[in-house]
């Protein structure tokens, strides 16, 4: 059923078609052969030598032939995907109006922080037609109507729900949550195994070698989370697959996973931070004032202990926030200021602990090893205003049913690949 150079089942042909592919393929210009056939939807070489180059350009992958021949192979199979959520936003006569497709672009355009008015410029800057790109909206964005329109009630969330949601983040009080993002790879059959672990490998080797993890759950990611750049927000112990919490536990904030395998695929989960449940309720705002001493990272002891001489007698110096930064612009390469309104918890750790027991007026240094010693002194400090109910239902509904909708997608894509018929032509 499937042919290329001989036939393949759709589950073993990714990693098939790299052997397949020749190598003029990633650098044509204007071939429009036939690379596959979705049902009776064309892929063809062009587009997917335009997504390798958007792709190696938005997640600063180097311009290899190895990375070229890996990147096809990965994304061919989202390619695939996206034919087949275009073509049943069609059967269902879903239409997804330009205007819906413009503002998509333009939140795209923001993600990769493209001046307004500009994504044309940096497309065409790559040889990239805007359709490649509008293409991958209309399929999503027809894909969450699908979603919508067919799930009907499996993909609502009632009042009792979120009242049960409610009881249990109040009964979790003290327990961890995880502040993460994720890249989904799905596992629809056993013989699907290699090639998802595979592709998962070659994501992580990547963020190793620099891409941004955004930029790739964006692209290849099939969790509902993709647009978002694979964000999740908070989620509470409980609500967290037991594999990925047990890596989540184990890992420290800013780290990256190993491919997590779970009853429906693969996941990379990065976390940015993880924190007591509750704790929020006892969150600060604080208005700080700053003095930076940079000092180098290959620095001597000698160096870091002069710098840390220096911001001892300006601590001792300083009589108030406002004087602190008069004294500290007064010092050659300092820098300094007064920040307002930052939140405790949202502080990196090493200045949320020193912070934390001060109170008003108080004075301090702090060494910091990634290269400064900082003088830091409170001006004020204050309770975060408490979040009120209808806000903490609203968010648990949207969680609820962000959860839901990932179950159905999964679900209604892995019908429509069991179903679909896919030629490989090269």
């Amino acid at each position: 059923m499937f042919n290329c150079c001989r036939s393949f089942f759709l589950i073993g042909l990714f990693s098939a078609f790299v052997a397949c592919v020749p190598s003029t393929v990633l650098h044509a210009q204007g071939v429009m052969r036939i690379a596959a056939v979705v049902n009776d939807d064309i892929i063809s070489e062009l587009d997917i030598a335009q997504r390798v180059r958007l792709t190696m350009a938005t997640t600063r992958m180097p311009n290899t032939p190895e990375v070229q021949k890996s990147l096809a192979a990965n994304l061919l199979r989202v390619m695939i995907d996206e034919r087949l959520k275009m073509q049943e936003a069609e059967r269902l006569e879903i239409e997804v109006t330009d205007k819906e497709v413009d503002q998509a672009l333009e939140r795209y355009a923001r993600t990769q922080r493209i001046r307004d008015g500009l994504l044309d410029e940096f497309l065409k800057s790559l040889s990239i037609d805007r359709e490649v790109l509008a293409d991958q909206a209309r399929a999503e964005l027809g894909w969450s109507t699908v979603i919508s329109r067919t799930a009907g009630g499996r993909i609502s969330v009632s009042e009792e729900e979120i009242d049960k949601a409610l009881a249990e983040k109040n009964a979790n009080k003290g327990k961890p949550e995880y502040l993460y993002s994720e890249i989904y790879l799905p596992v629809d059959s056993p013989s699907q195994e290699a090639t998802a672990l595979q592709m998962a490998d070659s994501l992580i080797g990547h963020i190793k070698s620099g891409s941004p993890f955004e930029s790739l759950a964006r692209d290849f990611s099939q969790s509902a989370s993709a647009p978002e750049g694979g964000a999740l927000g908070w989620v509470q112990t409980g609500h967290i697959d037991p594999k990925i919490e047990a890596a989540l536990i184990q890992m420290k904030e800013g780290d990256y996973s190993k491919p997590i395998r779970t009853s429906s695929g693969f996941f990379i989960v990065k976390l940015h931070e993880k924190r007591l449940a509750g704790v929020e309720e006892q969150d600060e705002l604080l208005d700080i004032a700053q003095v930076i001493l940079p000092v180098a990272t290959d620095a001597t002891p000698e160096v870091w202990a002069a710098r840390n001489t220096q911001a001892s007698t300006i601590a001792h110096q300083a009589r108030s926030c406002e004087n602190l930064v008069e004294i500290g612009k007064q010092v050659e390469g300092a820098n300094a200021g007064i920040l307002n309104q930052l939140k405790l918890s949202n502080m990196p750790e090493d200045i949320r602990n020193t912070l934390m027991p001060m109170s008003a007026n108080q004075i301090t240094t702090l060494e910091q090893k990634k290269g400064a010693v900082l003088v830091l002194m409170i001006c004020n400090r204050a309770p975060v205003p408490t979040t009120p109910e209808i806000t903490i239902r609203n968010n648990l509904k949207r969680e609820l049913r962000m959860e839901k909708i990932n179950r159905e997608s999964r679900r209604q894509l892995q019908t429509l690949r069991r179903n679909a018929f896919v030629d490989i032509r090269l």
